[in-house]
């Protein structure tokens, strides 16, 4: 029974995670727009009389008021669900957010928000941004924006940062209080644009090894792509990890750019085809950045769109081995349709197939809904099982360049699986960083020492090099675990210790610095990283 409940709450977890994803924009492979508005009176389509009297009879007779607008927005949203699970409506304020994700940078002020019970809190200053020059620090609480008070009134986090963003070169006036100091202050903040990098680490992993984790594919991420690995071949690198795990997809274009740069001349990265669009394809161009060197490709569930683009091209083209769990299966291609009102719709026009002719598409006839309740079924069976291989949609053997068979419909299938590992010494680990203990106790620690540790290690490098958590901390983390109910797990620690400790010195430099400082310290004691790099090719 118990094993049975905790089924269904994966289920229902990943669930709610994956509609809400899809419907935030979440494994997408975008078209670069055209800058068109859509002509509302649509030729040789439905005639919106049928809606205008329906509209009518609710506005005038229903038991309630109503906004029109909102209601309108809901009837768009249904009627593009009818299609497929990756079309989809989006209002002025999503296309706003969705926009700034391709885009790579928005306009704001450069923190990251903490919502500490009711208490608005700084939980990172992005470097060089406006609140980096004006001084703030991690830790700090903002207690009234324009002299509006958004602390201590259950003001949602999305609202608090409306009332900070606004545009370039315009000033907003934040009130903050530092705990470590007893200071509160004002402070005027001077707007800026704003970098979201995609590329949100590199580095070596040993003196040949490169290794870049790639987030999302946004306009920026080919130029951040080009750059770490010129730096990672000054630093020698031979063999380059791409880690496209967690990556939900973004342009098409980015995609296309990073497999042009890690295949040889004229190599087939993708076509393209559709009802009402031609068979296109996108092949690669001589001179690559590391078209030679040894390449894996990580992956994982909820990889997908873009990412499946790069896998799928390297994989049909015996470029490199992929290596992790079959992906999320988005053969889809969007294009972005913008409306008269500032929305837009993103419409499916196509779909993608890699070299050998896949299309890794998931059926999605049985509705949205099916589509992932069937996704998070796989998920839960790939847990519990010994395989990856589960409900091939699509038993049609393709072949790679060299011969090898592999499958398409319902994801890409690494070349070396890895198995999610049951430990029972790590639960107690797991708990304190799933129920945030680990997170709230580094925060706080952060809160009230972050001016002294920035003043002992104004740099990055400084920290990373001379800042050690002691004892005392782990003392300090369990003692608020007690405090929570966790059970203390003494064969947990005794194993885990030396992780427990990097975990909490990568959350205080994600905190002061930046995610290399998470990524640098963790990626150590990363075991699917550790397998992948024991393999043989």
């Amino acid at each position: 029974m118990e094993k049975e409940t905790n089924k269904n709450k994966i289920l229902i977890y990943v669930i709610t995670a994956m509609i809400l994803g899809a419907l935030a924009g979440t494994f997408a492979t975008t078209l670069a727009y055209k800058r068109h508005t859509v002509d509302l009176d649509i030729a040789n389509g439905p005639s919106d009389t049928k809606l205008n009297a329906i509209w009518n009879i609710v506005d005038r007779n229903y038991v309630d008021r109503l906004d029109a607008d909102t209601v309108m927005d809901k009837v768009y949203a249904a009627m593009l669900s009818t299609l497929d699970p990756h079309s989809v409506y989006l209002t002025q304020k999503e296309l706003i957010r969705e926009t700034e994700s391709l885009r790579g940078n928005f306009e704001g002020v450069g923190i990251v928000l903490y919502m500490n019970n009711d208490t608005v809190c700084v939980r990172q200053v992005i470097a060089d941004s406006p609140s980096e020059r004006a001084g703030l620090l991690a830790g700090d609480r903002i207690l009234e924006v324009n002299g509006e008070t958004v602390s201590g009134v259950k003001m949602i986090t999305d609202s608090v940062v409306t009332r900070l963003r606004g545009p370039r070169k315009s000033i907003v006036d934040v009130k903050i209080e530092r705990p470590s100091e007893k200071k509160v202050k004002t402070v005027k903040l001077v707007r800026d644009i704003i970098g979201m990098p995609s590329l949100i680490y590199s580095g070596m992993l040993d003196r040949q090894t490169g290794y870049m984790r790639i987030e999302r594919f946004s306009e920026t991420t080919y130029d951040e792509f080009c750059k770490s690995a010129e730096e990672l071949k000054q630093q020698g690198m031979k063999r380059l990890v791409l880690d496209l795990r967690n990556n939900g997809g973004g342009l098409l274009s980015s995609a296309l750019g990073i497999c042009d740069e890690l295949l040889p001349g004229n190599e087939l990265i993708v076509y393209t085809k559709g009802a009402h669009q031609r068979r296109a394809e996108e092949r690669s161009t001589p001179g690559g950045l590391f078209c030679k060197g040894e390449l894996i490709v990580m992956i994982d569930e909820f990889s997908a769109s873009a990412s499946e683009i790069v896998a799928g091209a390297i994989q049909d083209n015996d470029r490199g081995i992929i290596v992790g769990r079959r992906s999320f299966g988005k053969g889809l291609v969007q294009q972005r349709f913008p409306l008269p009102d500032n929305s837009a719709i993103q419409l499916t026009i196509s779909r993608y197939y890699t070299p050998s002719g896949r299309c890794i598409q998931r059926p999605y006839n049985n509705g949205t809904d099916k589509y992932y309740a069937d996704f998070a079924q796989n998920v839960i069976n790939e847990y519990e099982g010994d395989t990856s291989l589960y409900a091939i949609n699509d038993s049609t053997p393709y072949h790679t360049r060299k011969g090898r068979v592999v499958y398409g419909g319902g994801g890409i299938y690494p070349d070396h699986t890895i198995h999610y590992k049951s430990d029972e010494k790590i639960v107690y680990y797991n708990t304190l960083i799933n129920k945030n203990i680990l997170d709230d106790y580094v925060f706080d620690y952060v809160s009230a020492n972050a001016s002294n540790i920035k003043q002992k290690y104004p740099t990055e490098q400084d920290f990373l090099k001379n800042y050690t958590v002691g004892d005392a901390m782990l003392k300090q983390l369990f003692t608020k675990a007690d405090r929570k109910g966790i059970k203390r797990d003494a064969e947990c620690i005794a194993s885990y210790r030396e992780e427990i400790r990097a975990r909490i010195k990568a959350g205080i430099g994600n905190m002061l610095f930046s995610s290399n400082a998470f990524y640098y310290l963790l990626l150590p004691y990363d075991p699917e990283i550790k397998e992948a790099l024991s393999l043989k090719r």
